[in-house]
């Protein structure tokens, strides 16, 4: 039995090796990134079925209840005012009744059935381009880490190489013992670097994989590069679309529109329902006597008025305008701070003079090779180094910073920012 299941784990092996072989040596894009999630992300299966669910109800408000079917059988007496018996035999009674609802009551129900389906469709809208813009902020951060782990790779291998250097010279005094110490001191800390690089593009990795619904252990390529976003935007525009087409807000107003359906579904819900129907009876006891006719009954507001329902519907209506209210002004205050941020964020990438990266890149290549001439102290050297780094990161900071801020905006105002030539590179 142990034989043949490593036969069949040998053979599935086999059969997905070069699927799995194609995944790894292929780039994708981003764009591709995003269209794989919205195919395969497991929770977005769950809003689909949520919309299912909601159709499903609205699809069963539109039936009349079952009718009713009641039958009786038994046996029957009759005697004379003396108590004596002239007869016996059966009786037996047949009835069918069909309850039909107030008029307006389906047709309430009905519009309530409507408006849950416009809520899940409008919550699937909104997760597609939350999913959407959490794997295009994942890819830049993927993008990022990559970046920074490379180069502070490049550096301790530079760094690395220059100690050996040092340590391999014939004269070896004090001056060279200290430069030698500090290069080594440096390796620590671009070591920590290096691992906290590595680490954040693992788990950007995973995290990826898990939204695209793929194993997590698969390797990841994207075919792009890190380069900031360069759309400006007036703020009366964010607002008017963001008022007009943010899902949050849509959500709100629906929910609104259903408390009132279900306020005036509560208030007619005392309104009484008929159920009419034929019946039919026959008894026998010496003679026969048939009955065939109609019958109607419904229910009497005597006792209950729904009054606390009424009350829970009105105290509903009110939380959903104030969910609302409350929506909007956060709306807008969430696009006046993104929008903010995003200028801010334009302005510190405008002050980075254009290709200094690579300047800073190519002066501490020079730095090292000045150190290994001695034309330079190990002071300068170092901090040649750190520049780069720090330069490095600093500005893929502010990139990732600019692009999260313009997805935010763009779920804010419902995808109308999503566009192939601005959001998507």
């Amino acid at each position: 039995m142990n034989q043949l299941y490593k036969l069949m784990l040998a053979v599935a092996y086999l059969a997905t090796a070069p699927i799995l072989f194609a995944q790894e040596a292929s780039s994708v894009s981003i764009d591709s990134l995003v269209e794989a999630a919205l195919q395969n992300n497991a929770e977005l299966r769950s809003y689909e079925a949520e919309v299912a669910v909601a159709k499903g109800q609205r699809t069963q408000a539109g039936f009349f209840k079952n009718p009713e079917v009641s039958f009786e059988i038994g046996g029957r007496e009759v005697r004379d005012s003396e108590n004596v018996l002239q007869g016996n035999g059966t009786t037996m009674s047949i009835s069918v009744m069909q309850t039909f609802q107030f008029p307006g009551k389906g047709t309430l129900q009905k519009a309530i059935a409507n408006k849950n389906i416009e809520i899940a469709e409008l919550g699937l809208e909104q997760f597609r381009l939350s999913l959407a813009g959490q794997v295009r902020v994942l890819a830049y951060e993927y993008l990022a880490a990559i970046a920074e782990a490379n180069a502070a790779e490049s550096v301790y291998k530079q760094s690395s190489e220059l100690a050996s250097q040092l340590n391999g010279q014939s004269n070896y005094g004090a001056r060279l013992q200290i430069e030698i110490r500090l290069v080594q001191a440096s390796l620590v800390e671009l070591g920590a670097a290096i691992k906290d690089a590595s680490l954040r593009r693992e788990e950007t990795r995973t995290q990826l994989n898990a939204l695209l619904g793929r194993p997590q252990n698969l390797p990841l390529r994207i075919a792009a590069s890190l380069s900031p976003p360069t759309r400006r935007f007036a703020e009366s525009k964010l607002i008017f679309a963001a008022q007009n087409n943010n899902p949050l807000l849509k959500i709100r107003q629906r929910e609104l529109e259903r408390s009132a359906r279900e306020l005036t579904a509560a208030r007619l819900d005392i309104a009484p329902d008929f159920a009419i129907g034929p019946f039919f009876s026959r008894d026998v006891a010496g003679d026969t006597e048939q009955n065939i006719g109609g019958a109607i009954s419904a229910t009497v507001p005597l006792w209950d008025w729904n009054i606390g329902n009424i009350q829970s519907a009105k105290a509903r209506s009110t939380v959903a305008e104030a969910l609302r209210v409350k929506a909007e002004r956060d709306v807008e205050a969430q696009i006046l701070s993104r929008l903010k941020a995003y200028d801010l964020t334009q302005r510190q990438l405008s002050q980075i003079p254009s290709g200094l990266l690579k300047d800073v890149q190519e002066a501490s290549t020079l730095a090292d090779t000045q150190f290994r001439n001695g034309s330079i102290g190990t002071q300068l050297y170092l901090d040649a180094q750190a520049a780069y780094l720090n330069a490095l990161r600093a500005s893929q900071n502010a990139v990732l910073d600019a692009w999260r801020t313009l997805l935010d905006l763009n779920l804010l105002t419902g995808g109308q920012l999503d566009t192939p030539q601005q959001v998507k590179p």
